[in-house]
């Protein structure tokens, strides 16, 4: 259970964080080492008949470790939360940018649901992983190698019983890793699937009940959830094991380090505290590797959904800006000229273009229809105008400039768009209108909204501009 170098990618700006929570968490194994030595010699002593008030001192300590500890443990949590937060945050605004680079194209050929699915869903179960497994990591490898030291001093063959179990409980999991990430990919796959069967759903519900739809799409949806079933059933299965095999572990070495010992003090080779020293601290050994594997299972269905985030991270634009060859151009004054040189233009992979050898010329000033059928191109003529796409063949100018050469912010300040269905976002109508422009005052709205012929319906409304749409 090695820790993913993508993982450790994404802890850039908070590696702080995870050293004070690793530092914290051996410094709780200390205290916890440090309580089980006093512990053992408390209970040696009472084992030879000393009063209680003679202990009494060691107790205190006892009790004052346990309080660090339980106040520790806490501020653990904080931490691990505060690890989280904050990769979350950078890798959300990672991801949103990343789309915006994307653009239109890139959601036209994926489902919006699988999107859905790793930038919400996936980031958020990010969390276990990156604020509880990877700290455990560093503290179940260092914590109990320094207390297998310490046994080896009292008894080298507790020490090496010890030793052993520890190796196991780390690596004996490892058999098992090829198939959880089979598995846990495959589970992880079929989640995003049935969501997004369901966003498709939702989203069409009123086209499925047109048509009467609705029973054979819900059996879709049924067939999807089937397949994530039985995917979190193959996971489990295969996990569960991989648990087995350190539970055996950390059991059979605390019992048989102890045993071991219990023969040697029958022997006389160790006293009483020695005896239960290796008792306190072959438990407290196996802590952090328990914990270690706890956290494994809580951050396992974010290394799944890793996969599904790293792919969008990585996915090039199709659309870019060229390497500018000289000093920016300023935008023409006047309305320019726009001209389409036998454009081709495909969706997917050519077999069927939406444009095949499109030449158009739109003079200066000039309104230009273009009338066809549905799915004639229309639609497409103004993507390839505002460079959602770039066309496979042909060019596009304005005013004698190729559009790629025009940087896609200063090209889309150019363009005004008005949609036959257009999507408004949860706010009010003020807010929708600043979408182009944020810094827009009222009266620049209403100005707007006078030349659209909005004016007077948007005011019709209960609370005008501040009406609430969405």
């Amino acid at each position: 259970m090695m820790i993913d170098r993508r993982m450790i990618r994404l802890t850039a700006g908070v590696r702080g964080r995870i050293a004070v929570k690793v530092g914290l968490g051996l410094g709780l194994l200390t205290a916890g080492v440090a309580s089980g030595i006093a512990s053992a010699e408390v209970l040696a002593r009472i084992l030879a008949g000393e009063e209680l008030d003679a202990v009494l001192p060691l107790l205190a300590l006892v009790g004052a470790l346990i309080g660090v500890q339980a106040a520790g443990r806490w501020f653990q949590e904080l931490l691990a939360i505060w690890i989280a937060t904050g990769v979350k945050l950078r890798l959300r605004l990672r991801l949103y940018q990343r789309l915006l680079d994307l653009g239109p194209g890139y959601l036209a050929r994926t489902q919006t649901g699988k999107v859905l699915a790793s930038v919400v869903d996936g980031v958020e179960h990010l969390e276990g992983y990156l604020g509880l497994y990877i700290p455990q990591a560093f503290i179940a490898f260092v914590g109990p190698l320094a207390i297998v030291i310490y046994l080896m001093t009292i008894d080298p063959y507790v020490g090496l019983i010890v030793l052993i179990s520890v190796l196991v409980s780390l690596f004996g999991a490892q058999f098992f890793e090829r198939a959880l990430g089979e598995y846990g990919q495959e589970h992880w796959n079929a989640y995003r699937d049935l969501n997004a069967e369901f966003m498709d759903t939702m989203q069409g519900l009123p086209t499925l009940k047109a048509y009467n739809a609705g029973k054979r799409h819900g059996l879709r949806l049924h067939e999807r959830a089937q397949a994530l079933y039985r995917a979190t059933i193959k996971q489990m299965s295969i996990s569960l094991l991989g648990t087995g095999v350190t539970q055996f572990a950390t059991g059979a070495g605390t019992a048989l380090a102890t045993g071991v010992a219990a023969i040697q003090f029958t022997r006389g080779e160790l006293t009483a505290t020695e005896l239960f020293i290796v008792l306190f601290l072959s438990a407290q050994c196996f802590l952090p590797l328990f914990e270690f594997n706890q956290y494994w299972h809580q951050g396992f269905l974010g290394l799944s959904a890793l996969a599904g985030i790293s792919e969008l991270l990585e996915t090039k634009p199709e659309v870019r800006d060229q390497p500018l060859r000289g000093p920016t151009q300023p935008q023409p004054e006047g309305p320019p000229a726009i001209e389409l040189e036998q454009v081709t233009f495909s969706y997917r992979d050519g077999s069927r273009p939406a444009l095949r050898d499109v030449s158009l010329r739109v003079e200066p000033g000039r309104k230009t229809a273009i009338v066809g059928r549905s799915g004639s191109g229309k639609t497409t003529v103004v993507a390839l105008l505002a460079r959602f796409f770039d066309p496979q063949a042909g060019a596009i100018q304005i005013d004698g400039r190729n559009l790629r050469e025009i940087p896609l912010e200063q090209l889309r300040e150019m363009i005004a768009v008005v949609a036959q269905d257009t999507y408004l976002f949860y706010g009010t109508l003020a807010d929708n209108l600043r979408m182009a422009r944020p810094q827009a005052t009222l009266a620049e709205l209403e100005a707007a909204a006078w030349l659209a012929n909005a004016h007077a319906f948007i005011m019709a409304t209960p609370d005008g501009y501040e009406t609430l749409i969405g």
